[in-house]
């Protein structure tokens, strides 16, 4: 019989794939904060990260008509990653696993709140720019594997096309999880610290099968529904997992006593549920909506690529797929 949360853990990374194959990201900040109810960030963390290596390789590979055009967009962060991957990394092996949790949730609300309000700001030095969130990136994505949200938040009103989007953000990921993976490795051979062993390993058939049978399947539902609202209501299911997984965490750590922890979870789910009715109310939730990354048609606010106050001038072309 399959463990109950192995299960779990499954029929979640199904959901996961499925966001991930629509929108390009969202696989590993879906399945972290829930899952790490369950399992441990040392045991989940190199699970995850195995697996995303080969689904941003196949990510990759769909786009990769895109990369000539989108690596100088991609260099300046994959440049300055493997820093805050190594510091990342030592906090994973050697922070206490609760400490690592409150780190996950305190560290990705925030980005649900920014993502369900749609913060829309074009950079003008964009390598330079990339250069010092590099580190950030790299330091994220080792310690909890979530790095689509800032990510996101960073390219999505750049000038991209759709496409060229989703190929930016899979050459970063190409490179984050490779290199945390290595780096995990490197730790486990001169430090011992045993992350890539047999408990991580044995979840992996619980999130391949998943993934070879959801991202297919986003890919197809990305043709059905607004990009925008889709991402949009993600986040605020995410926020509600979050918002739980830190109540119940500082309850474990005794930093609350049940009263207060439940009170903060209240306090935090009408915090997302205001914003998140305020932003679905204002995307339009139909087939084809205005799917750009940054698109103003799509999220209510902001520019998109070739409207005023985008970096691209040149309208880009729509991409039904």
């Amino acid at each position: 019989m399959i463990p109950l949360n192995d299960l779990y853990l499954a029929i979640l990374a199904f959901g996961a794939a499925v966001i991930n194959g629509a929108v390009g990201y969202g696989f590993s900040s879906t399945v972290t904060p829930i899952a790490i109810l369950w399992f441990s960030n040392k045991v989940l963390n190199p699970a995850l990260v195995i697996v995303e290596v080969v689904v941003n390789i196949v990510l990759l590979t769909r786009e990769r008509k895109h990369i000539t055009a989108t690596w100088p967009r991609a260099r300046p962060i994959v440049r300055t990653l493997l820093p805050g991957i190594v510091l990342g990394t030592l906090g994973l092996a050697f922070l206490a696993v609760n400490d690592v949790k409150v780190i996950v949730y305190v560290i990705l609300f925030p980005l649900i709140l920014l993502q369900l309000r749609g913060v829309y700001r074009p950079l003008k030095n964009e390598e330079r720019t990339g250069a010092v969130v590099g580190p950030g990136i790299g330091f994220l994505y080792s310690l909890t594997t979530i790095s689509g949200p800032p990510l996101a938040l960073f390219l999505r009103n750049q000038g991209l096309s759709k496409n060229e989007f989703r190929c930016t953000i899979a050459q970063i990921r190409v490179a984050e999880s490779s290199l945390t993976l290595g780096t995990y490795l490197a730790f486990d051979g001169l430090v011992g610290t045993h992350l890539v062993s047999l408990p991580a390993l044995s979840l992996l058939p619980y999130l391949f099968v998943p993934v070879l049978v959801g991202i297919p399947l986003g890919t197809l539902l990305l043709g059905a529904v607004s990009p925008e609202f889709f991402r949009r209501f993600v986040m605020m299911v995410d926020g509600i997992f979050v918002s739980y997984g830190l109540s119940r965490v500082v309850l474990a750590l005794q930093w609350l006593t049940a009263n207060e922890s439940d009170a903060l979870f209240g306090l935090l789910l009408l915090v997302v549920a205001i914003l998140a009715l305020v932003a679905l109310s204002r995307v339009d939730g139909g087939a084809l909506g205005s799917g750009l990354p940054g698109s103003g048609a799509a999220s209510g606010g902001g520019p998109g690529p070739g409207q005023p106050g985008s970096m691209d001038a040149t309208p880009a072309p729509h991409d039904p797929s």
